[in-house]
């Protein structure tokens, strides 16, 4: 389909841009942080300046990315998660490591899913919380991004993070995706209140007459979607991947669109 070559395409060439910058920025060829385009770093470090008690730092690439992504979410969700976020795609390229054997079964029960996606939205209050009063420093060595980047600052709770992330994305597709990322979160509040205010966004729609109701696409969804019998998947948590429809084995069955 020419949807996923875009997909593809789009994936690899933001991948691509943010490995070539780490590796400048580990190697020591440029000065910064990866943090400079990272589009919730700007949270994290406080930027908006909510307390003017709280030295915040200023990088204008992640504020600016951050914004479009952010607003964009009102109209696309979490689609900056199915073709940007470098993160996203490498936990995709972990998982098909071991896609013939899992034989895209989830391993976790969708009740159990259901209650973890939550947790996201913990990490989205404490990281707000946190720059608020001028704590970001506290969760930094955690930080995956600053592993990556910055070897001579690595700190061993990032370390064990970072492993901890990319094993939990070998046996969980989009692990982080799914139950951590704060990013995520924020754009899915973002997705709450364009439907609020009654925002048309793009979902998936399926046509559940013609659909055979055997329930394939659910197998492949990288986010465990509960698709069910749904016409419309209204879940903030889909990336616009488009799998589903993509092996949906009766044409025409599925597609996307704007809806409210």
């Amino acid at each position: 389909m020419k949807w996923m070559k875009i997909r593809k395409i789009t994936q690899i060439v933001f991948l691509l841009l943010i490995t070539i910058k780490i590796a400048l920025l580990a190697f020591g060829v440029t000065d910064g942080v990866a943090h400079e385009f990272c589009p919730y770093s700007q949270v994290c470090f406080g930027v908006f300046g909510l307390n003017p008690k709280v030295h915040i730092l200023f990088f204008p690439a992640a504020l600016i990315m951050g914004l479009i992504f952010t607003v964009a979410s009102l109209f696309l969700g979490r689609a900056f998660c199915g073709y940007a976020c470098p993160f996203g795609t490498i936990q995709e390229l972990l998982f098909c490591l071991r896609r013939n054997k899992s034989k895209f079964k989830h391993p976790i029960p969708y009740w159990l899913h259901r209650y973890l996606t939550l947790i996201k939205y913990l990490v989205l209050a404490f990281t707000i919380v946190a720059a608020f009063f001028g704590l970001h420093r506290l969760y930094f060595g955690f930080c995956p991004v600053l592993t990556f980047s910055q070897p001579l600052r690595i700190a061993i709770p990032g370390v064990i993070t970072l492993i901890a992330l990319l094993i939990g994305g070998l046996y969980i597709e989009r692990f982080f995706c799914r139950y951590l990322c704060p990013f995520g979160a924020l754009m899915n509040v973002m997705e709450y209140l364009g439907k609020f205010f009654g925002i048309k966004r793009l979902k998936i729609y399926r046509n559940i007459q013609t659909s055979l109701n055997c329930f394939n696409c659910m197998n492949y969804c990288p986010m465990q979607i509960d698709i069910g019998y749904l016409e419309t998947i209204e879940s903030p948590n889909c990336i616009q991947c488009r799998r589903c429809i993509r092996q949906c084995s009766k044409k025409d069955a599925s597609k996307c669109c704007y809806r409210d």
